[in-house]
């Protein structure tokens, strides 16, 4: 079937589109909804851990340290490799003051991620998100990416993409006084 078959109520192609895109398109993380800011409260979301059971940001996540981290990656990122080595050299420096979790984006979910964890050995806490939904719900298109969250769930900071001159434990302290 081709765009230009499409026809909805005898409207035409492009305006039939447009109109699927909108119905179908409407929900968080396609565009339509505002991501959320610095200063905003992260909204409630579930993900599976590398267990298959469901995550939960309010009841598993939110609070459990002064500082939480939320780390989109990819276990095929080079890039997402070298900041979660920063991370973890960190975490491991400043025991309970900063929970990080890894949300891993790849297509094949736990298939993939598992063993990456296993061979890592990262004080983290993994999701799985192979459809990319929470990452866009911040606004990033692209790993790696972070969010800084402070007890309460608000969010502190929002950093996308790699900077081999930035320090990501320099920017974690900051957050930490």
């Amino acid at each position: 079937m081709t765009v230009r078959s499409w026809r909805i109520a005898g409207l035409p192609a492009g305006v039939a589109a447009l109109f699927a895109f909108l119905l179908l398109g409407a929900a968080p993380g396609y565009g339509l909804e505002k991501p959320v800011e610095v200063g905003q409260q992260v909204p409630e979301f579930s993900l599976s851990g590398l267990d298959g059971s469901p995550v939960s940001f309010q009841k598993n996540i939110r609070g459990k340290a002064p500082l939480t981290i939320l780390f989109f990656m990819t276990t095929a990122c080079s890039a997402c490799y070298e900041e979660m080595e920063e991370i973890n050299d960190f975490v491991g420096k400043n025991p309970g003051k900063v929970d990080v979790w890894c949300i891993a984006v790849d297509l094949r979910g736990i298939q993939t991620v598992a063993p990456y964890a296993k061979a890592n050995k990262f004080r983290v806490g993994y999701l799985v998100d192979p459809k990319f939904s929470l990452p866009r719900t911040f606004g990033f298109n692209y790993t790696p990416s972070l969010a800084i969250l402070d007890a309460r769930g608000i969010v502190l900071h929002k950093k996308g993409g790699y900077s081999p001159s930035e320090r990501i434990s320099d920017l974690i302290r900051t957050f930490l006084k």
